[in-house]
């Protein structure tokens, strides 16, 4: 297993700072799990994006990505998570590990998403999700 952490810092237009860190693991087959903690919206989403694409165009087709530790997200993000899962090969799985009783977890709830996406409760039952 490897590990890789980035942290992605933005200004707000006020010059207040924001960002997000995103620790990437992976594991096998082909699996990567990316923990996401801050706030992830309109900024930060594109790094998320970035890093979601760049696993999966590398042959990752198994996909955690833990949201326990975010603050915050916005519909950029949302829109963020369903356009990796719709990258994903036919063979391929994203599971998210949300926190059910978080605000992540009711915007989820309120956008209908949590009928659409693969929602666990931790890290763990997203690896083992993704990888059955």
């Amino acid at each position: 297993m490897t590990i890789e952490r980035q942290a992605v810092h933005v200004t707000t237009r006020s010059g207040e700072p924001r960002g997000i860190q995103v620790t990437e693991e992976t594991f096998d087959p082909s699996g990567i799990a990316l923990t996401v903690s801050g706030e992830l919206d309109i900024a930060t989403a594109p790094a998320l994006r970035d890093r979601l694409s760049a696993a999966i165009e590398a042959g990752r087709h198994r996909i955690v990505v833990d949201l326990c530790a975010l603050d915050f997200l916005d519909s950029v993000a949302l829109a963020t998570i369903v356009h990796a899962k719709q990258l994903l090969p036919e063979d391929g799985k994203m599971a998210l590990a949300v926190d059910p009783g978080s605000y992540v977890m009711l915007i989820f709830e309120s956008s209908g998403l949590a009928k659409v996406l693969d929602l666990v409760e931790t890290r763990a039952q997203a690896i083992e999700h993704v990888s059955s």
